[in-house]
């Protein structure tokens, strides 16, 4: 999964914001928002994502899980992310 070309992603304080140039839509995430795009940014995978996060906020995996995947097709929904 990488961003689409006309996207733009530049990290914040309060978490990461998004700037899609066509349409000139904006996202704005949370923290946690914005270690899930730094980890797509390094391209890694969905799992290694989860993986990584359950053990950076030690929750559970199937927690964890849930929300990188609807994180993930929200983006692909928002044409943020290309599959």
């Amino acid at each position: 999964m990488e961003f689409k070309k006309n996207v733009q992603v530049r990290k914040e304080k309060f978490g990461t914001v998004i700037f899609e140039t066509l349409k000139e839509k904006v996202f704005v995430t949370n923290e946690t928002g914005a270690e899930i795009i730094e980890r797509l940014k390094e391209k890694k995978t969905p799992d290694v994502i989860v993986n990584e996060l359950a053990s950076l906020y030690g929750a559970s995996k199937e927690a964890i899980a849930n929300d990188v995947n609807c994180f993930i097709e929200n983006m692909i929904d928002q044409e943020v992310l290309a599959r």
